[in-house]
């Protein structure tokens, strides 16, 4: 709850000492004047002013008068407390969950018929997160990265619908402009352990934690730099979590074996895809992975209130009005 405060207190007395001393000038200067001006003598003044009406009127006047000056003072009042600036103080602790994910995209051959798929997975994980940082690495022998990391998800879901219609062959769109920069293909060691390192200020300390959403069928084809359990011990190092979606998945084979012990051991999961159920079980999977408490600093907000005394102020000014016009007859 905000607290309520003044952002320019001085204007109080200032606004009010104002008035008093206009109020004082104005009654010395209508004293000064009653008693310097030139009047005829009247006989027998005391008839007048002893009528029943003339004292009446008198009153009245006072009245009037009295009347004015307390509805000056007034609006003095809400005036020097409008201009002051009366305002609302909010100091807001923001405390959120985020996380910072890499989708990582294996685009070799073997991977083609189903890349656009994967993206369509990505596209609903996307959909499924909040304030997340998300950014996509593609490679094959080599990579670069698709986009980097950032929470505007119009832009992720824009570069996502460029790639999935460059996967089904729509547009111009070369998506394999530098992933064979080098010999050989699939290399996922290297692919996962570029994707490890996408992440930004690795060396300090990390209050987002880091996921890598790898989809590949690991089946290699070259020699590579990292091979698969480095890169899953790189990514350990710089305490970033592998979830693996595999295409291809048996059971017995041994990529899949491999695949599977190398993002356990990162504490990520594995899951197998099967273009049915297991689309929405990896949705559900992602979207519960833990995420990183931060409580950023407090953002505070002054925000003006002014209530209703702008109105009042109005309607006395009116009032003061007609009390000057009613003096007058």
């Amino acid at each position: 709850m905000g607290i309520g405060t003044v952002m320019w207190w001085w204007w109080v007395p200032i606004v009010i000492i104002v008035v008093v001393l206009a109020l004082i000038a104005g009654f010395l200067i209508f004293r000064r004047r009653r008693s310097s001006s030139s009047g005829l003598p009247v006989a027998h003044v005391d008839r007048l002013t002893g009528l029943k009406a003339y004292r009446s009127a008198m009153r009245e006047y006072r009245f009037l008068t009295a009347a004015a000056v307390v509805v000056v003072m007034i609006i003095a009042s809400v005036t020097a407390v409008t201009a002051a600036r009366p305002a609302t103080v909010d100091a807001q602790q923001n405390e959120d969950y985020k996380r910072d994910i890499l989708l990582c995209l294996d685009v070799s051959g073997s991977m083609v018929n189903v890349d656009a798929e994967i993206v369509r997975i990505y596209k609903q994980i996307v959909q499924g997160l909040s304030g997340e940082r998300i950014g996509m690495r593609i490679w094959d022998a080599s990579g670069y990265l698709a986009f980097p990391m950032t929470s505007d998800y119009d832009y992720i879901m824009e570069q996502l619908d460029k790639y999935e219609d460059a996967f089904e062959g729509r547009g111009d769109f070369d998506y394999r402009a530098g992933t064979s920069s080098i010999a050989g293909a699939s290399l996922v060691g290297d692919g996962l352990a570029g994707c490890a390192t996408d992440f930004a200020n690795l060396n300090e300390d990390n209050d987002r934690p880091r996921s890598i959403i790898l989809a590949t069928d690991n089946f290699v084809n070259g020699n590579q730099v990292y091979s698969l359990e480095q890169a899953g011990q790189l990514a350990i190092d710089n305490e970033v979590r592998v979830y693996a979606i595999n295409p291809a998945h048996f059971p017995t084979d041994e990529p899949s074996i491999q695949l599977q012990e190398v993002v356990e051991a990162t504490g990520g999961e594995y899951f197998p895809l099967d273009f049915g159920g297991t689309v929405r079980t990896i949705i559900d999977e992602i979207n519960a992975l833990e995420a990183g408490y931060i409580q950023t600093p407090p953002e505070v907000q002054v925000i003006d209130n002014p209530a209703n005394r702008p109105m009042w102020i109005a309607v006395l000014m009116l009032g003061l009005l007609g009390l000057a016009w009613r003096a007058r007859l």
